[in-house]
């Protein structure tokens, strides 16, 4: 199994300033967001696509933007919005596959080390 990095989420966010700016609304896009950047590894880059397919959602990216959470951007030619910081708050690309890496050699050692003991007819405790 590999790992997939998580989203944090600072458990001051509901009092930051930021937030209470941007409102309750667009933090549910900004938290939807942080889990679509965790899970497809693009370091904090939100694609417009995935704004508009919610309701109001370039209304709430601008709210964003404007409390400073969001910072309008574009990838490759593809139009959308950067998180603020997300370097300094979340695991980056290179992180998260040196993490991945180190998880397939251990699973890798693990397996190896279960084919040993079956054939020397051990039990293996996990």
């Amino acid at each position: 199994m590999i790992p997939i990095p998580w989203f944090k989420v600072d458990d001051t966010l509901h009092s930051h300033p930021k937030s209470r700016s941007a409102g309750l609304a667009a933090m549910g896009l900004w938290s939807l967001a942080g889990s679509y950047c965790s899970q497809y590894v693009t370091e904090g880059f939100v694609p417009e696509w995935f704004v508009v397919a919610w309701p109001n959602g370039k209304r709430l990216a601008s709210l964003l933007v404007k409390a400073g959470l969001w910072s309008q951007s574009s990838r490759e030619s593809e139009p959308g919005w950067q998180f603020h910081d997300w370097e300094h708050y979340q695991m980056t690309k290179e992180e998260i596959e040196r993490d991945r890496e180190m998880n397939r050699e251990r699973q890798k050692r693990f397996r190896e080390k279960r084919r040993e003991a079956r054939k020397k007819g051990l039990d293996v405790v996990a």
